[in-house]
């Protein structure tokens, strides 16, 4: 067998679970032009009656447009034994049930088109199960009008996903099947995502058909979406044969953020047919993958210290804190996901006790190690803020506060500015900061002050702006040059690409200044520090800042504004003023 066919075999035999096959072979039907009335998953928990999807499409066997109805067998039933055929619910069962119980449709002539009922199992017939069927097959044409029988098992299927998917643009050529193979290889065997992966990627994405610069409508262009599509299945479902669904997590970050940048750079962001396709790949994320990876990991987060790894050995006190971060982070951007279809009170309050009590059972999720996580306490603290919950935002960020001066004071530790994790581990194993470990400078503590002004925090203004002149630490913040309102946009270098263009595309953006934030009250004619400054001076001064870095998103316009947090936590970019310019108007006064 052709090398191709094989990995297209291994893997279709590959799923195990009942629901995989579920998944993915709508995929290949719409890859084919089949449009599709009703997939399994939309009709979990009911009776199918034979028909697990119902589809239209041209039957390629006489090119005649007919109804389909497909009946899946995956998982335990994958492998078809005259035992499972005549079972009460087996394969007979389902047959009579396609053919007898009608099924209503509004597509237009549904009931002249031709009918075809399939069954579909990615294993064999056993022993002379064969010949039951197409005995069972004849008998029911004969007693049914204009409809035929067919099974497509593992042979079959495979040679279809081969030359309809696979073979579209996946594997049809040297380069781009060992990119893939490399990939699912090396998929557990790294941190970070695979660089074979992002070149799996870029190569598909330069395969888009244009006619000058407007995206082509055409099956070129709908097949390669679909193999976007393909690619995020098979990477979740081998994430999950590891036992591993971070990998996925990550993965499929990276496709996410690479396709909308792409989009974004040839200007498709209100394309509707590349919007149908990228909703697909992002529901994926969100309603497959994150879900199923909190499904698993929040039960165990819910438990006291459930984060924390017993076997991590000397790494753990690193590896828990930060594992507490990512953690939080991810669940935050879910909740928000889940909320903007689920938004009712009593959901709020749940997702709001959830948080809460995931933070306390892990409590190094107050505890920052680097800099960047000042963007998990600034979505914390906004997500209780936007529930209403002030009083529990007060106490995280006090919390967080308390950690920060503590570690400081007993271990000389505060989070480093450069976002190294070596050098923090470096740090905590020698007790000896390495050469490029940055704690004079802090962003975090420029983000903190600026929310502790927003909740009003009189007392830890004080207290952390004392701390700050005492051990001598420069505040500030980063502000894109590309403002609706700034005064610096000819500062701005790579005038090729807009903001959104370059942040979903640079891991190191740096097209803007750094804002100093200053404790001291400043007497401009003598350019000179002159006192402290007051608490309510201070919020004054914030409040001045609410609409410094203002910008219209194109991703906001297209219906995707979580992928703004997405590529932040991809490319590990802190957040912009524009995350706290809202909470400023609204709380200070």
């Amino acid at each position: 067998m052709e090398i191709r066919n094989l990995i297209v075999k291994e893997y279709l035999e590959s799923l195990t679970e009942k629901d995989e096959l579920n998944k993915i072979f709508p995929i290949l039907l719409e890859a084919q032009g089949f449009e599709i009335l009703t997939k399994p998953t939309e009709n979990l928990g009911l009776k199918e009656y034979g028909k697990d999807i119902v589809a239209i499409g041209v039957d390629p066997e006489d090119n005649i447009k007919k109804r389909f109805f497909f009946e899946l067998k995956g998982g335990k039933d994958r492998d078809i034994t005259e035992e499972k055929f005549n079972a009460s619910d087996g394969i007979a069962s389902s047959l009579l049930d396609a053919a007898y119980v009608p099924y209503v449709s509004q597509y237009p002539k549904y009931e002249t088109l031709p009918l075809k009922i399939v069954i579909v199992h990615n294993g064999t017939a056993k022993g002379n199960v064969s010949q039951l069927m197409n005995n069972m097959f004849l008998s029911m044409s004969r007693s049914t009008n204009n409809t035929t029988f067919d099974r497509w098992d593992i042979s079959r299927l495979t040679k279809i996903f081969t030359e309809k998917l696979f073979n579209a643009y996946l594997l049809t050529d040297d380069v781009n099947v060992r990119l893939f193979n490399k990939t699912l290889i090396n998929l557990d065997a790294d941190e970070n995502v695979s660089s074979d992966f992002v070149k799996l990627l870029e190569n598909l994405l330069s395969l888009f058909q244009f006619d000058r610069k407007k995206l082509r409508k055409n099956r070129n262009n709908q097949m390669l979406f679909e193999t976007f599509k393909l690619i995020s299945f098979i990477v979740f479902t081998e994430s999950k044969r590891y036992n591993n669904l971070n990998i996925a997590k990550k993965y499929l970050l990276c496709l996410l953020i690479k396709v909308w940048h792409w989009a974004l750079k040839n200007k498709l962001e209100d394309n509707k047919f590349v919007c149908k396709y990228f909703e697909q790949l992002y529901q994926f994320y969100f309603d497959e993958v994150l879900q199923d990876y909190f499904e698993k990991t929040l039960p165990i987060a819910l438990k006291k210290d459930g984060l924390y790894y017993e076997r991590g050995g000397m790494y753990e006190e690193i590896g828990y804190n930060l594992r507490s971060f990512d953690f939080l982070e991810f669940y935050v951007i879910y909740i928000k996901y889940w909320l903007s279809s689920h938004n009712t009170k009593t959901n709020k309050d749940a997702a709001r006790f959830i948080l809460e009590e995931v933070i306390e059972q892990n409590r190094l999720c107050m505890k920052p190690l680097i800099d960047y996580h000042s963007n998990v306490i600034v979505s914390v603290t906004n997500l209780f803020l936007d529930f209403g919950d002030q009083y529990t935002a007060k106490e995280y960020l006090k919390s967080v506060i308390y950690n920060i001066r503590k570690r400081k004071i007993d271990n000389n530790f505060l989070p480093d500015a450069n976002n190294s994790i070596e050098n923090v581990i470096k740090f905590k194993m020698t007790g000896t900061k390495p050469i490029f470990y940055s704690d004079s400078t802090s962003p975090l503590l420029a983000t903190i002050f600026i929310y502790i002004a927003i909740l009003d925090l009189e007392k830890e203004y004080k207290e952390l702006r004392e701390f700050v002149l005492e051990k001598k630490i420069d505040l500030g913040y980063f502000v894109p040059h590309f403002g609706i309102n700034s005064i610096s946009k000819h500062l701005i270098e790579d005038v090729e690409n807009d903001f959104e263009e370059q942040l979903f595309s640079k891991p190191l953006f740096n097209e803007g200044y750094q804002r100093d934030l200053s404790l001291k009250k400043i007497d401009y004619s003598n350019f000179s520090m002159n006192g402290d400054l007051s608490f309510d001076e201070f919020k004054k001064y914030v409040l001045s800042s609410k609409d410094e870095f203002e910008y219209f998103y194109r991703t906001d316009n297209a219906g995707f504004p979580l992928m703004k947090d997405l590529v932040h936590v991809f490319y590990l970019i802190p957040y912009f003023p524009d995350t706290w310019g809202d909470q400023i108007k609204r709380l200070i006064t």
